[in-house]
């Protein structure tokens, strides 16, 4: 619909300015997704802490993207590493080890591949890295 009503000029979403629409779209969906599973189903509380973690981070990209063209791709698998770094460190006995090591080299594979196709600095990259790798290691530390 984006696309077609021209609000977007190509699925890409190369340009700061044309990111702010649809991540909004998705910040809501995450949102409203999280309160339904969070308030109304009740989760135990470990999922409702990743689900909040996520919605905080997507938040969190969507309010960046008013200044700053942040990598989406590499905050979102970086946070996947902080939820696996913090299972690990929290529950030794978790086995989280290969997982995180997988994990690792995928976000590393990720990161090269936006970089290999110019869809981002470096800085972008850095900055989506460590936005969510922190939001998403910081929930669970300081709520569990």
């Amino acid at each position: 619909m984006l696309k077609f009503s021209g609000s977007i000029s190509s699925f890409r979403l190369e340009n700061r300015e044309e990111r702010v629409m649809p991540f909004s779209f998705v910040s809501i969906f995450y949102g409203l997704t999280t309160y339904l599973f969070v308030f109304k189903i009740q989760v135990n509380d470990i999922i409702a802490l990743l689900l909040i973690a996520t919605s905080i981070l997507v938040i969190l990209l969507t309010i960046i993207t008013l200044w700053f063209k942040i990598s989406i791709h590499a905050a979102s698998i970086s946070g996947v590493v902080g939820f696996f770094l913090f299972f690990g460190i929290k529950f030794p006995e978790s086995q989280t080890l290969y997982p995180l090591l997988i994990l690792l080299i995928s976000a590393g594979f990720v990161m090269s591949a936006r970089l290999q196709l110019n869809a981002h600095t470096p800085k972008e990259i850095l900055v989506g890295m460590l936005t969510g790798l922190g939001i998403c290691f910081a929930t669970l530390y300081w709520f569990v």
